[in-house]
């Protein structure tokens, strides 16, 4: 191929992955079975656009037009061995033998640098960010994860792909229970089964609990860095209770092995009348709290025009989940590209124009209604049916193949793309955290404000290190 004939085609390639992008939803890139994929969900469904890997040829970076890829290819590069010619950020990905690379750092008269982590205050887990700012003005953040970094996706390599279930559903547990559905239903697509309509609803319902817990906590989360204790009191408290409810609802409070390949765990919604009693009063109680959160002017005060982040911003970065919807989006999984019992119960998506820690809180508040009207009316389906019909589990036996799978869990698209030899094991696994999608727009939600905006801004998205770590 020709030099000129290498630069149109890369240019036709460039120009497909941005069509898919702006008409659906870039989900990232991976790399495994000889080729590099890049992920899209469309209506129809997640698809990829493949690219062989050749010996000893480079691939072109998508990265230089599109940052949403930015850290998938570094991470191509620096865990697969895939060579890019032209990779914006050629840094390695993870910290190696102990030493993470050196940080990007803005230069010019007057600016400094000011350093947080790897080692946090709590218990959250390690993450270094390196602001170089003009005073207190944030010029550039560099955000650098990856020090715990635990080889899941090595690990599950030859593994029997049913049972690989249970240590997929432990890579974290904050969105334990999406992994486990987007795992599921990869596993189930390639075995063609179908499930009961039981089934599909018991699982948005453990799915929804997920969001609801999660979302509490962010609310709290936010309300603590403006500084009002009593609201990040009361909303852990609230958080407490609605884990419990897990607990009652699917035997863990992380609702572990609660969706599995097949349906659903053992023992999960036994008993959907006690559960939706519950739940309704859990719900009445978080209407009162989001009241007083809102309606407290010292806090919306903080929260306003605080970790703005442009659509265009959002779009260019592959922001998912509340962090898209905060920013005028109205990209939900759940909506766009319909699953289980998402196709029969319509979801009602939050958005605001807002693109600050108020927009991005006024979603999940929103979004918390949603959640407890969904799963009421999930309960009151399967309350009047016989509970047990839920609890079938399909015997799957999984076809040779790659399948890819997104749902929409608390913090966005979760994603996975499974490929299994002709023995039902596991040759590739690849998750793609929202938490994953999010970082990088965290760090752009930062530039033109304040250092001690940062807290704020961090917990008004309060994304896992872990689904980046797995």
């Amino acid at each position: 191929m020709t030099a000129q004939a290498g630069q149109q085609a890369r240019a036709a390639r460039e120009d497909e992955i941005e069509v898919r992008c702006r008409e659906g939803m870039p989900l990232g890139a991976y790399a495994g079975g000889g080729a590099a994929h890049y992920l899209f969900l469309e209506p129809g469904g997640p698809l990829a656009l493949s690219f062989p890997l050749e010996p000893g040829a480079a691939l072109h970076s998508f990265a230089n037009a599109l940052p949403l890829f930015a850290w998938d290819e570094r991470e191509m590069s620096d865990e697969r061995g895939v060579r890019f010619a032209d990779l914006p950020d050629p840094r390695p990905f993870r910290a190696h033998g102990g030493a993470m690379p050196p940080a990007i750092l803005a230069s010019g008269t007057g600016l400094m640098h000011i350093v947080v982590g790897p080692v946090h205050a709590g218990i959250i887990e390690p993450g270094r960010f390196t602001f170089s700012s003009g005073g207190e003005t944030v010029i550039f953040l560099d955000a650098q994860l990856g020090y715990g970094h635990r080889g899941c996706e090595r690990a599950l390599e030859g593994e029997p792909a049913l049972a690989a279930a249970r240590r997929v559903a432990r890579i974290c547990g904050g969105c334990s229970a999406a992994r486990s559905h987007a795992y599921a239903l990869a596993l189930e697509r390639l075995a063609g089964a179908v499930l009961a309509p039981e089934v599909e609803l018991g699982r948005l319902v453990v799915c929804e609990l997920e969001r609801i817990y999660n979302h509490l906590a962010d609310l709290a989360a936010a309300a603590s860095a403006a500084g009002w204790a009593p609201g990040f009191a009361n909303g852990m408290a609230l958080k407490e209770r609605a884990m419990r409810l897990c607990a009652q609802a699917a035997g863990h409070r992380l609702l572990f092995d609660a969706i599995v390949p097949g349906g659903l765990g053992a023992g999960v919604l036994r008993a959907p009348g006690e559960l939706r009693a519950a739940l309704g009063a859990l719900a009445d109680d978080v209407e009162r709290y989001a009241g007083r959160l809102f309606g407290n002017g010292s806090v919306v005060s903080r929260w306003l025009h605080t970790g703005a982040v442009a659509h265009e911003t959002a779009r260019v970065f592959g922001a998912v989940g509340p962090a898209q919807r905060g920013s005028r989006g109205e990209r939900d999984v759940r909506t766009f590209a319909p699953y289980g019992a998402y196709r029969r119960l319509a979801v009602h998506v939050a958005s605001h124009a807002g693109g600050d820690v108020f927009a991005r809180c006024s979603v999940k508040r929103d979004e918390l209604s949603e959640s407890f009207r969904l799963v009421e009316e999930a309960l009151q389906t399967l309350d009047d049916a016989d509970p047990a019909s839920a609890n079938a589990v399909v015997e799957l036996a999984p076809a040779s193949g790659t399948a890819l799978a997104a749902v929409e869990g608390p913090r966005g698209a979760e994603t996975l793309a499974v490929h299994l030899d002709g023995s039902g094991r596991i040759e590739r696994l690849h998750a793609i955290s929202a938490s994953y999608r999010n970082w990088p727009v965290v760090v752009r939600a930062m530039e033109d404000n304040i250092v001690p905006d940062f807290p704020l801004v961090n917990k008004s998205f309060n994304l896992c290190y872990a689904c980046v770590d797995r």
